[in-house]
């Protein structure tokens, strides 16, 4: 059997949230041995004892915090984890006499990363609640997202979850790599809010240099222009972005519009911007004089960057969706089975096997039918 880079490792994961649920569930994909410990249901929001997604691959272990036994059980287990990973906030750990300090004591080796909404430091560390909803609103998330001159929107996906659970898994292996050459644990402190921050890099810091607030621009940028859906004559919409000059003199040629390289309205990046209405409205006419698919054949061409706004049934099918084998299928502890999206990380040698939508079992690692 082919190793796993991670095999060997053993990581207890604690918690009731998507986040330390995603981050492990990418190490236990990989090879790593993840305990998660399950609080009893009356101590937990309704429905969260439930089988998730993210629980594929691992040993769930029902765990009675509040019980002597129970945190013996786990003290005793220590010695033997590499990483501790959890969503559950210093002050509940503390009061369950689990606080950090007093797991990475029994095990001076281990990884101890925290994944929570605001961290663990500040004045929301301890005490204020928070799920995806509330983190995208506090982030200024929801600030830029909707439509122009509309009201605030939240994301369709929940991408403060999965960027911090993305965040807390690299934190983690950081800090297991170090152990290797320090031969001592390191403590990882994870935020959601701290992880939507840094997915705003370009934006915060145009903000910071010109105390300009953003507001929503629907499918429009602020940095660049055109960009946005355009309407074709099928009645099907392309999502277009073209951001540099070269791609400004290609874009213009493959769409027979030579006239929009002279226009000093459209010089250079700044002036597209400031009169990007009238740019949508150039383009807008443009697309209607093709369909979808004869404008993707003609944006191919010129390298133009592009993409057809697709619903789930056409992302399921879609021919690189499937050549990636990103739907797998799985099953839950009472045997159901069911269909859900795979790991993203393709790595060579390691064998990853999913399920396609057709029933062929893939194999990840060298792209043949298995």
């Amino acid at each position: 059997m082919t190793r796993k880079p991670l095999d060997g490792v053993t990581i207890v994961e604690m918690g009731t949230t998507e986040a330390e649920g995603v981050a492990t569930l990418l190490l236990s994909d990989y090879g790593a041995d993840v305990i998660r410990l399950e609080f009893p249901e009356e101590d937990i929001e309704e429905g969260q004892q439930d089988f998730r997604i993210c629980d594929r691959g691992k040993k769930r272990v029902r765990f009675r915090p509040d019980m002597h036994e129970d945190r013996k059980w786990l003290k005793e287990l220590l010695p033997q984890i590499d990483a501790f990973v959890s969503s559950v906030p210093e002050v509940q750990m503390s009061q369950w006499n689990l606080d950090v300090d007093t797991l990475c004591e029994k095990n001076p080796r281990m990884v101890y990363t925290s994944v929570t909404g605001y961290g663990q430091r500040g004045p929301y560390a301890q005490g204020r609640p928070y799920n995806e909803a509330a983190i995208q609103a506090e982030s200024g998330f929801m600030s830029v997202t909707g439509p122009e001159h509309g009201e605030p929107v939240r994301s369709g996906s929940d991408f403060a979850t999965f960027a911090a659970a993305a965040n807390a898994c690299i934190g983690t292996l950081m800090a297991l790599i170090d152990v290797q050459r320090t031969g001592r644990g390191r403590k990882v402190d994870v935020s959601m809010m701290d992880s939507v921050l840094y997915g705003f890099e370009n934006q915060f810091s145009l903000y910071l240099k010109s105390g300009h607030i953003p507001a929503p621009l629907g499918n429009h940028y602020a940095l660049s222009a055109p960009v946005g859906d355009f309407l074709c004559k099928d009645g099907k919409r392309l999502m277009i972005s073209v951001a540099t000059e070269a791609q400004w003199q290609n874009f213009a040629t493959v769409m027979g519009h030579p006239e929009w390289l002279e226009n000093p309205d459209y010089r250079n990046v700044s002036a597209r911007l400031k009169n990007y209405r009238s740019i949508a409205e150039e383009v807008t006419a443009a697309f209607m004089e093709h369909t979808s698919d004869e404008l993707m054949e003609l944006l191919q061409t010129k390298s133009c960057i592009y993409g057809r706004i697709n619903n789930f049934e056409e992302v399921v099918q879609h021919p690189q969706v499937s050549a990636r084998h990103m739907f797998t299928e799985i099953e839950a502890p009472d045997g159901t089975k069911m269909t859900v999206p795979s790991n993203p990380l393709i790595m060579d040698g390691c064998k990853f096997v999913g399920t396609a939508i057709n029933g062929t079992k893939m194999c990840h690692d060298c792209d043949k039918n298995k």
